[in-house]
């Protein structure tokens, strides 16, 4: 059958979608080649550090160090292997390089996990900490056990599917993840607001959400800490009143007075809200290098798995991110 379509000149109307270009692909390419080195994650200073040194902890001396074991946690989290493939990598690698060194067992790499205390970010110069972060938040679901998609699809879900809720913290200006918090699948992204701002030291000014944070704890919890917060209230907010029924001055009671004024296309505009979207691009670098579930089966094993990643994809987006600049129209 012969359809035909004919011209409607509104079509010339609408607006063209905003493409970009990277102007550093070479750098950014040699950053992509260089997140498969292993050598990555066995540098000098692991090789350094590889024995414990110190006085006796709980439970008698350790024979490897904190920075061994999470060594080899990362390589089991990057390359997704089990335990026991794990200690084989690292076995594989110490011969390769002919270094003096044993290699902890896969039991003891598990024993270790849920007692790894991991950083995030590396220490850094005081000119550094001394800038202000515009952070953005957002979470998703990371599967711990279950039937697959189609299976789902198909069948339809069985009782014994479990998930965790995955919190991250992201910095617009580096890209790198400043906070991370895994919780069950029962929290709401406005409890984990205060949590996440809590293992941050360096000053914040501004953080933006999306409107599951649009609730007074999260209100209450920037406001300790002076942050601006840039969070779109939802379609049926009303102005915010005091006991004696006046309105309260309240930057959520701003933000809804300017989108009545303006409209919440334009509000999002004029106020950088669109920054947000970076901390869906986390998350979905997060499930591109990691998959979408969790190794682990305990919830304390499971919260220092996604720290480990997280710190594996701060390495990764060290080593070189893309320059984006929006292309000239024709």
């Amino acid at each position: 059958m012969l359809k035909i379509r004919f011209f409607d000149p509104a079509d010339q109307l609408q607006p063209q979608k905003t493409t970009y270009q990277i102007t550093n692909w070479s750098e950014y390419n040699q950053a992509l080649i260089q997140r498969g080195r292993l050598t990555l994650w066995l540098d000098e200073d692991t090789i350094a550090n590889w024995y414990y040194k110190g006085l006796n902890r709980p439970g008698g001396l350790y024979r490897y160090s904190d920075t061994c074991i999470q060594c080899g946690l990362s390589l089991k989290s990057v390359l997704k292997l089990a335990f026991r493939q794990t200690q084989g990598l690292m076995q594989s690698l110490i011969e390769s390089m002919k270094l003096p060194l044993t290699v902890p067992s896969y039991s003891q790499l598990c024993r270790r996990q849920a007692q790894l205390t991991c950083s995030l970010k590396p220490l850094q110069p005081a000119s550094d900490a001394s800038k202000a972060l515009h952070l953005v938040v957002d979470s998703t679901g990371l599967k711990v056990y279950g039937e697959g998609e189609w299976k789902v699809r198909k069948h339809g879900a069985s009782k014994r599917r479990t998930w965790r809720k995955l919190h991250l913290a992201q910095d617009v200006a580096t890209g790198e993840l400043e906070a991370v918090e895994l919780t069950t699948s029962a929290a709401t992204d406005a409890e984990t607001v205060k949590p996440l701002l809590a293992q941050i030291a360096h000053p914040i000014c501004q953080l933006g959400g999306d409107g599951a944070y649009d609730q007074v704890q999260v209100y209450d919890a920037l406001e300790a800490r002076q942050i601006k917060p840039l969070i779109p209230p939802r379609s049926n907010a009303v102005i915010w009143i005091n006991e004696l029924g006046e309105d309260l001055m309240h930057p959520r009671n701003e933000t809804v007075k300017l989108i009545d004024e303006l409209g919440l296309a334009t509000w999002k505009q004029q106020s950088g809200y669109h920054r947000r979207s970076l901390a869906e691009t986390g998350m979905f670098r997060w499930k591109t290098l990691f998959g979408e579930r969790l190794q682990s089966r305990l919830l304390v094993n499971q919260q220092v798995e996604v720290r480990l990643k997280a710190a594996c994809l701060n390495r990764f987006t060290r080593l070189g991110m893309p320059k984006t600049v929006k292309k000239n129209s024709a």
